[in-house]
């Protein structure tokens, strides 16, 4: 007995930690570990498992994570000791050499079961899943492994996820086209869905923008990935005008801001360049990426950060096919080029060098132009879905 109650009170002592060492511990699990080695750590005390289930520990722990470009590989692709016919990896270019991070597996993939990831958000995926033609769509947290699914959009397209600011809500934005052969039926109608809710998408009309010609521009907004950012989405638009699309998450409401000079819809990309919102556009037949930034956000005033000639010479002798778009990966100007028809990929630093190559055998790499950031944050949405093994999707069971 006394032996007993002595380790009893050695193991109070071990597990309340003092303030100090709890910050040590929090600053140490915070910068270093990603989600699935802190999920680790949970068990090795009742003190560390209390510190990071913690709410605000959480969400400092994912405001620390890397964005992490997404690719998808459709193929024979090796997991560890395992195979998979179809994933999504996320891309750590930050590490040397760089390293991929599993996020989506399909063991079941084949010609008839389409996949995409259709919007990234606060750790959040956006995938549908077609069979023969019927599509699912579902909302979930792969370094959670909790999920959702979504009501099916209905002659609706997914125009972007973001959260409402004052409501905390998570809310989906669907497009629908309407017909332009008549005249005032040009405009698409817009609609918001709140994740977890029973209620239909409530309806927001179409677009109110100050020059008509900008409301039928909206018409031919691009397909690539908005950039969420100051509690805004952002696309650009495959037209002349020279004009960002911009959709306000807190009022709800469009709105457009100018785009650099050099813009050129079908070679520019937007992205997040931490913190201001980037531009980077192509040109093909010098091998150059310039690449923007909005200075300044409220008055639109943009400068041209990089000028960045790619290693041509060393590229071409290994990809033999030379049709390539480029994403940038880091504030320094790091990029990550892709031709859409080979099975390579390059990180290239700013002034031009060719840092790594990354080649597949019979697998074709696609970069999604998602980023993605870990996240173990709670959701009510997400929260008592407890479907067990065999009810999860096929996204999860490869991993």
């Amino acid at each position: 007995m006394e032996k007993s109650a002595t380790a009893g009170r050695t193991w109070t002592r071990r597990a309340a930690a003092s303030p100090v060492e709890e910050l040590v511990v929090w600053e140490i699990l915070l910068v270093r570990l990603p989600a699935k080695a802190l999920l680790r750590c949970r068990a090795v005390c009742r003190a560390w498992r209390r510190l990071t289930s913690a709410d605000d520990f959480l969400l400092a722990h994912h405001r620390h994570q890397p964005p992490l470009p997404l690719v998808s590989f459709r193929g024979h692709i090796r997991s560890g000791r395992e195979f998979a016919d179809a994933a999504v990896d996320a891309f750590d270019l930050w590490r040397s050499p760089a390293k991929r991070h599993p996020v989506l597996r399909f063991n079941d993939y084949n010609r008839f079961r389409e996949f995409e990831v259709l919007a990234s958000c606060d750790g959040l995926l956006l995938v549908s899943l077609s069979i023969w033609g019927s599509s699912s769509f579902y909302i979930c947290n792969p370094a959670t492994r909790q999920w959702i699914t979504l009501p099916s959009p209905a002659g609706n397209t997914i125009a972007g996820l973001y959260p409402h600011g004052s409501s905390g809500e998570y809310r989906v934005l669907y497009r629908k086209r309407r017909s332009r052969y008549r005249e005032g039926e040009g405009d698409d109608v817009y609609s918001v869905l709140t994740v977890g809710s029973s209620a239909e998408p409530r309806r927001i009309g179409c677009p109110v923008l100050a020059s008509p010609s900008i409301k039928r521009s909206m018409a031919f907004m691009n397909d690539r990935p908005p950039v969420l950012l100051h509690s805004c989405l952002h696309w650009g638009q495959q037209s002349l005008n020279q004009d960002l699309i911009v959709f306000d998450t807190v009022s709800e409401s469009f709105r457009c801001i100018s785009a650099p000079a050099a813009y050129n819809w079908a070679c520019s990309d937007l992205f997040d360049m931490y913190g201001m919102l980037g531009v980077s556009n192509v040109n093909q037949s010098q091998a150059m990426v310039e690449v923007w930034v909005l200075q300044d956000y409220k008055m639109g005033v943009w400068s041209l950060k990089y000028l960045i000639k790619l290693p041509v010479v060393e590229m071409r002798t290994i990809a033999k096919r030379w049709s390539f778009n480029a994403l940038i990966v880091s504030e320094s100007g790091d990029m990550l080029v892709y031709c859409n028809t080979d099975l390579h990929l390059f990180h290239c630093s700013s002034d031009g060098k060719l840092l790594q190559k990354f080649q597949w055998d019979h697998v074709s790499p696609n970069v999604t132009g998602h980023w993605f950031k870990e996240s173990l944050c709670r959701h009510s949405f997400l929260q008592n879905q407890d479907h067990g093994f065999l009810g999860q999707p096929r996204f999860f069971r490869g991993l």
